[in-house]
């Protein structure tokens, strides 16, 4: 009896292996239009993706330009608070009892002639 069984079990399992073998995957309709909208949306987000990546560009040049404009505001402070600090002698060369010149001549006046 022994011989019998263990002939069988090999044809059995022989069997079993060509039956799974033949059996294909078959790919229903609802899965295909299911793999096509997980198709349509991965490119709509990767068309997302690149959109947010240009506008981040963007957005890190205005930031750099204003901090650039922030960077030159606060030297001017720094520079105004630091002559407002050696107020009144701002000027170090400048003496105060010396004659004050005008930068400017004033043009003297001409008279004009009216002929008559």
């Amino acid at each position: 009896m022994t011989k019998k069984y263990s002939a069988t079990i090999p044809v059995a399992l022989l069997g079993v292996a060509l039956v799974l073998a033949s059996c294909t995957c078959k790919i229903k309709e609802e899965q295909m239009s299911q793999i096509r909208q997980l198709h349509t949306d991965d490119k709509q987000t990767a068309s997302d993706i690149q959109k947010a990546e240009g506008e981040r560009a963007r957005v890190e040049k205005e930031l750099a330009s204003r901090q650039g404009d922030v960077r030159q505001c606060n030297q001017r402070l720094s520079f105004v608070q630091q002559k407002k600090a050696q107020w009144p002698n701002v000027f170090q060369d400048w003496d105060p009892s010396a004659p004050e010149t005008p930068a400017v001549a004033p043009e003297p006046e001409t008279k004009k002639n009216k002929k008559k």
